[in-house]
């Protein structure tokens, strides 16, 4: 019995032993191993070329293509930087990748940037995605290839500061469906209008860019869902008064912009009903300096836009005056309201146009008082649909007290009212007033929760 068992056992090791040493992977189909290797880190994929004779050039194969000039030590200083260079030289004549990422932390020649971004659009590639930490611009022949770039599916260009030259009134990609801009000059060699037909593009987001001698940009875009829009103070110089960009959608469903103190254009919809049920974020962050006279006019620009909205956050109402606000139209759909500090006056106007409101959330308020009130109107929506109204950080100020009062003697339908305490405040004085007098004011509304919210935990 034990001959056969020890034969058994011993030809099973070996077939084991052929086993480990097969070479599995070769023999999976092309296909399979090239997307596999796509997988895998630019670096490591290349890599692959010392496993065997049949691997040196297997790598070539891939489709995505993710390249970092850190994969050279910058120990090694030119040496290094060499390298990188030559390796990516090669990988673009070697590859037809579909997508490619380009990622430059080091300072590069201009020149040299400028043909590596050319042979990459010359491919024809469906993503493009170009990281750049230093100051450039595109060559005549990048910029003419990246307009001529049908087959663009998805287009991300962050750079710190990028100069592209547009020669063209109308640029057409056919495939675009994501683009991201940061820190790009489109510059005119003439003030004119600039047409850009995206027809299946979702998503558009900017970040400090500018139109440079543009009159006019206008996007069509009518599957357009999302637009995301960014300037700081660093990109203050490039605003363009009298650049109006407009949107050509159908069916938006985000606008948002933040800006600086500033906004950079006046932005337009050619059809407000595109923006139906659409959700606007508007941040203008303060600055005493450089104050644009310009920030009201727009803002009211914008928001007349957004008739038909039903979420508003709009955090800058520093810059909206009483007489603007009763100049906005009504917003028919508004159901949800979130603002950062704000004027009683302005406050009350804009609950004035929004008939439907059913949430009501800010981050503090001010110059609300009796006086005032005694000669305003009381909104549709405080005693017909607004369920929720959360204070901010509350202070326990007079203006906070006179606008809750004003709230519970009106909200016939209030289901629950909110107030934030911080952490500072955690045994004041103030606060506990506050509450005395809330709870013996009397209520509009049958049954409703008032609450106040304790941020104090997380220290201790």
């Amino acid at each position: 019995m034990s001959g056969p068992y020890i034969y058994v056992r011993s030809s099973k090791q070996k077939h084991l032993k052929r086993t480990k040493n097969e070479d599995r992977i070769s023999k999976l189909p092309e296909s399979l191993i090239s997307c596999i290797l796509s997988f895998l880190p630019t670096k490591d994929a290349v890599g692959t070329s010392v496993l065997s004779k049949t691997w040196v050039y297997r790598w070539t194969s891939i489709t995505k293509l993710d390249i970092d000039d850190t994969f050279y030590s910058p120990k090694k200083k030119n040496r290094g930087k060499q390298n990188f260079i030559n390796f990516l030289y090669r990988t673009l004549l070697l590859t037809k990748p579909s997508s490619f990422s380009l990622v430059l932390v080091h300072n590069h020649d201009v020149t040299l940037f400028n043909i590596w971004i050319s042979n990459i659009l010359i491919q024809r590639v469906k993503n493009l995605r170009i990281v750049t930490r230093f100051d450039m611009s595109f060559s005549a022949q990048a910029s003419h290839f990246l307009f001529e770039s049908f087959c663009l599916e998805e287009l991300v260009l962050n750079m710190v500061s990028c100069a592209i030259r547009v020669t063209k009134t109308y640029v057409y990609f056919g495939q675009l469906k994501l683009l991201k801009l940061s820190g790009v000059l489109f510059i005119y060699d003439s003030v004119s209008d600039f047409n850009l037909c995206l027809p299946v593009l979702k998503v558009f987001e900017t970040t400090n860019c500018a139109w440079l001698k543009a009159k006019r940009v206008t996007l069509k875009v009518p599957l357009l869902e999302s637009v995301i829009i960014v300037q700081d103070a660093k990109s203050g110089s490039y605003a363009t008064n009298n650049c109006a960009i407009e949107f050509s959608a159908s069916h938006l469903k985000d606008f948002t912009y933040r800006g600086y103190d500033y906004i950079s254009h006046f932005f337009k919809l050619q059809d407000p009903s595109s923006a139906h049920n659409a959700s606007l974020t508007l941040t203008v962050s303060p600055c005493e300096k450089n104050k644009d006279t310009m920030i009201e006019s727009r803002v009211v620009v914008l928001l007349r836009q957004f008739r038909k909205m039903k979420c508003l956050k709009f955090d800058g109402l520093q810059e909206l005056g009483q007489r603007s606000v009763a100049n906005l139209p009504l917003f028919g759909m508004l159901s949800h309201l979130d603002l950062g500090s704000v004027t009683g006056d302005v406050l009350l106007g804009l609950l004035l146009k929004s008939p439907i409101l059913r949430t009501l959330v800010f981050e503090g308020i001010s110059k609300f008082d009796q006086e005032f009130l005694n000669s305003a109107a009381v909104p549709e929506c405080l005693t017909s649909t607004l369920q929720v109204v959360k204070f901010g950080s509350l202070y326990g100020f007079e203006d906070e007290l006179c606008l809750a009062k004003f709230v519970m003697e009106n909200g016939l339908m209030l289901e629950r009212m909110s107030f934030s305490i911080g952490y500072w405040q955690r045994k004041s004085k103030v606060i506990e007033e506050f509450k005395q007098k809330l709870f013996s004011y009397k209520k509009a509304f049958s049954c409703a929760i008032i609450e106040f919210s304790h941020d104090w935990d997380v220290f201790e």
